[in-house]
């Protein structure tokens, strides 16, 4: 052998347990051997070519020794990655989003302003990508150093789970539209409502608006145009069903409301000042309190319930299929 073959050999067996280098060692260099005898007696040129050419063939020493010791090349392969993907995808749709409501409510209650907003969504998007890593890590680990199983039963997967056609979600998903669209017209009628609204005090109807007139300037129309656009949107997904970019575009109108509603109500923008006046002297501090805490609380809670139904949803591959989460056995199909 010359000093190329040696180094091969040494690039190839390097990374191996003491105990396999030698046998690889040995086995390469008799295949280079044979390979260079071969190439020789074909009319290779000279032994100085027929030796480059076959280490050439047998490519690079890295893939060689990974071939040889039966360890992948690859993060995450073929056997877990099903698993991994179902495993994140359904950790991502609620854990980042739990712990960003439950950040901002604890923000709230200690008395915090606008800046509840950047902080919640900074821990909720260091969450993700703490929950991404870390998962991927553990299937990283598993994939080289676990035993192998059968996916399918790893999964508890049964021809019951499969989705159903787009043609039988269609009559769930026209309920889900005309549901979404009365909500709809209800919400844009109480913003023109709210403005000749009436309240009980001290025994007398008085109407004062609910919300301050001022933010008729801006953002009253925003949320009116918001809920056209949620209507306009409603209306995709029951023409296109549910998928990776109509949920992630759900997520986004999800925040387009809260995150100016909450803001507006922390700095005490939101409510009219005849409404507070009316209000305020039949709460004590207490009561302003939990009702404060609530009022966003409900906010926060109820657009993350509606970007992580759209979440799930298409994760599920549409409106209406099974729920096939890793490790759920049973045949019996759950509607979402």
């Amino acid at each position: 052998m010359t000093e190329l073959t040696d180094r091969y050999l040494f690039a190839a067996t390097r990374s191996l347990p003491a105990s396999q280098r030698d046998d690889l060692s040995r086995d390469l260099a008799e295949r280079v051997a044979d390979t260079i005898e071969a190439r020789i007696d074909s009319g290779a040129s000279t032994p100085e070519t027929a030796e480059r050419d076959a280490l050439v063939e047998l490519g690079h020493p890295a893939s060689l020794a990974a071939t040889y010791s039966d360890r992948p090349l690859m993060l995450i392969g073929p056997r877990y990655f099903l698993i991994w993907k179902r495993l994140l995808l359904f950790l991502e749709s609620f854990v980042p989003a739990t712990v960003a409501a439950a950040t901002a409510l604890g923000l709230v209650i200690a008395g915090g302003g606008w800046e509840v907003i950047g902080s919640s969504i900074g821990i909720g998007i260091t969450v993700a990508v703490h929950l991404a890593f870390w998962t991927t890590l553990v299937f990283a680990l598993i994939e080289r150093y676990g035993t192998g199983t059968d996916v399918d039963e790893t999964l508890g997967w049964t021809p019951e789970q499969l989705p159903q056609l787009p043609e039988l979600r269609r009559p769930h998903r026209r309920m889900d539209l005309i549901a979404t669209l009365v909500w709809l017209a209800i919400a844009a009628g109480f913003l023109v409502w709210q403005q000749f609204g009436i309240v009980w005090a001290d025994g007398e109807r008085t109407s004062v608006p609910l919300l301050a007139p001022d933010l008729w300037s801006f953002w009253l129309p925003y949320l009116l145009a918001l809920i056209a656009l949620e209507a306009a949107f409603a209306v995709w997904v029951y023409r296109s069903d549910w998928n990776w970019a109509n949920a992630l575009v759900n997520v986004a109108l999800n925040a387009a409301f809260a995150i100016p509603v909450v803001w507006l109500f922390v700095e005490g923008r939101l409510f009219s000042p005849e409404f507070l006046a009316v209000v305020e002297p039949l709460l004590d501090a207490d009561a302003e309190w939990v009702l404060s805490v609530l009022f966003v609380a409900g906010v926060v809670a109820f657009s993350a319930w509606d970007a992580i139904d759209g979440i799930v949803k298409a994760a599920r591959g549409g409106g209406r299929g099974t729920l096939d989460f890793p490790g759920n056995r049973s045949p019996r199909r759950t509607e979402l």
